[in-house]
C-alpha cells in the first residue's frame, strides 16, 4: 500500500487543548464541547488529512467529533495489533493489506446491508469482504506506475515513452549509452523494485494466461507454488539487473534519496504513485508516468488497489458514533475529499468526480478500463498478505545485490508462505 509520510493531529470544530504522546505516534486532544468523541487512528500526514477531516466533521453535524491518532507506518500494524489483542484500540479500525487478517481475527463488526455501503463497485470491496460477508469500505484507490523524465527522454533521441517490456529496456540501453544513469531504486527501504517486478507479472502472467488468473488464490490457499511457476518471468524481468539498471548500490540508498536523484535529473526513470505526484509537480520539470509494462501493448494493467479501509472494531465502546463516522467516510463528500488529498488516485464511490492531469495521459485508459491489481490483494484470502510482500521486499534486495538468484527469490516465497498461511 501507498502512503505519504506521516505527522499526527485530530481536527475537530473546537479548540485545540494539549498534546500527548501515544505508542508509536501523537494525538492531538481536542476540546469537544457537548459533541462525543469517535476515536480514529492511521498513518496518513497532516497535509493530507487536515481537509478530510474538516469534511467527516461537517458530515457528523456536531453530534460528534473526530479524534484523529497518527501512528507512523513501520509501527502501525504492531501497535494496532497490540491493542486488538488486549481488547482495546480506536473505534475505527484502519488498515491496507492486512485488512482481511482483521476479519480472520474477529476484530471487525459485519456490516452487511449497511445503506452507506450503496453505490460503492464491487472492486473497492476486494479486502473488505469473506465471502458475502461485508466488513469495511474503502476509501481511494491507489496505483503505482512508472515515472520518467521526458526531457531527458528526448534529449537523448527517445521521442515515445515506451509501451512495451522490451521498449524500456531499449529506452535505458539508449540512455546508459549516452551516459545517463536510467533507473533511481531506492531499495534500502523502499519497495518499488517489487511493484517493477509484480507489474510485470501482472502484465504477462496474471492477467494474459488461464494459469495466472487463478493462481494467486490457489498459492495463497497451498495448492500451488510460486517456485516452478514465476521463476521465468522473474529471469525475464532480471534483466534490469543484469543489465545494471538495477544494481547492488541501490541497495544502500532509501526511497526519498532516490526520488530526490529523479527530481534533480541524475535519473531518468523512477517507479512510484500519484503520492509522489505533488513533489514532481512542485519541482517544475516536464515528466509523465506509464504503466510497468509487459510484452504487449494490449489490455495493459496497473498495479494498484484500495488504499485503505475502514471498519467498526468490535470492541468500540461507542457503536452508535463508530456507524455515524462509517456512514461519513462512505459519503461521496468524504470520499472525494480523499482523492482531492491524492492526485493521481481514484474512487470506488459513485458520483466522485476525479480530474486526471496531463502527466497522468498514458495511463488514463488503463484507469477508465478498471485495470488496476495487485498480488498481495489476492494472497489476503488466506494470509496475512502485508508479511509476504515484505518478505518480497527483503528478497529483492538479495535479488539486485546478485546474491540470490529468481529461483531462490521463488522459493524464499514458498517457505515464507508456508509459514504464515492462516489454513
Amino acid at each position: 500500500m501507498k502512503c505519504k509520510k506521516a505527522a499526527g493531529m485530530i481536527l475537530s470544530a473546537a479548540m485545540v487543548a494539549g498534546l500527548v504522546g501515544t505508542a508509536g505516534g501523537t494525538t492531538v486532544m481536542a476540546e469537544a464541547g457537548d459533541a462525543q468523541t469517535v476515536t480514529f487512528t492511521c498513518w496518513y500526514d497532516e497535509d493530507d488529512m487536515a481537509p478530510i477531516l474538516e469534511v467527516i466533521n461537517e458530515k457528523l453535524g456536531g453530534d460528534y467529533v473526530v479524534e484523529y491518532t497518527y501512528v507512523a507506518r513501520n509501527d502501525y500494524n504492531n501497535v494496532l495489533g497490540t491493542q486488538l489483542a488486549a481488547g482495546e484500540g480506536p473505534d475505527i479500525i484502519a488498515d491496507g493489506t492486512n485488512f482481511p487478517a482483521r476479519i480472520k481475527a474477529g476484530n471487525l463488526k459485519e456490516i452487511t446491508g449497511a445503506a452507506y455501503l450503496e453505490g460503492i463497485n464491487e472492486a473497492g470491496f476486494a479486502l473488505c469482504k469473506d465471502g458475502d460477508k461485508v466488513y469495511g469500505v474503502p476509501s481511494y484507490g491507489w496505483f503505482s506506475g512508472v515515472w520518467y523524465n521526458k526531457d531527458i527522454f528526448e534529449e537523448n533521441g527517445i521521442t515515445e515513452a515506451p509501451k512495451t517490456f522490451d521498449e524500456l529496456v531499449a529506452a535505458c540501453d539508449t540512455l546508459a549509452e549516452k551516459g545517463v544513469q536510467p533507473m533511481g531504486f531506492g531499495l534500502a527501504d523502499g519497495d518499488t523494485a517489487v511493484h517493477s517486478l509484480m507489474g510485470y507479472l501482472e502484465n504477462d502472467f496474471y492477467e494474459t494466461s488461464e494459469e495466472g488468473k487463478t493462481f494467486d488464490e490457489a498459492f495463497a490457499k497451498g495448492e500451488k507454488k510460486m517456485d516452478g511457476t514465476i521463476n521465468d518471468y522473474v529471469k525475464q524481468w532480471s534483466v534490469l539487473i543484469e543489465k545494471g539498471y538495477i544494481n547492488d548500490t541501490m541497495v544502500g540508498i532509501s526511497n526519498e534519496q532516490a526520488l530526490n536523484d529523479f527530481i534533480a535529473g541524475k535519473t531518468a526513470i523512477f517507479n512510484g504513485g500519484p503520492w509522489q505526484y505533488t513533489n514532481l509537480k512542485e519541482a517544475g520539470f516536464n515528466f509523465g508516468m506509464i504503466p510497468n509494462l509487459g510484452s504487449s501493448a494490449e489490455n495493459q494493467y496497473l498495479n494498484g488497489g484500495p488504499a485503505v479501509s475502514f471498519g467498526i472494531n468490535v470492541n468500540t465502546k461507542n457503536e452508535e458514533g463508530a456507524e455515524k463516522l462509517m456512514e461519513a467516510l462512505a459519503s461521496v463528500e468524504v470520499q472525494q475529499a480523499f482523492v482531492d488529498a491524492n492526485v493521481g488516485g481514484f474512487s470506488y464511490k459513485e458520483g466522485v468526480t476525479v480530474d486526471m492531469p496531463e502527466e497522468y495521459e498514458a495511463v488514463k485508459e488503463i484507469l477508465e478500463n478498471g485495470n488496476v491489481a495487485c498480488s498481495w490483494d489476492r494472497w489476503s484470502v488466506n494470509m496475512p498478505s502485508q508479511s509476504l510482500f515484505d518478505e518480497a521486499v527483503a528478497q529483492m534486495q538479495g535479488l539486485a545485490a546478485g546474491s540470490l538468484t529468481p529461483d531462490d527469490f521463488a522459493k524464499a516465497l514458498d517457505i515464507k508462505a508456508d509459514s504464515i498461511r492462516y489454513e
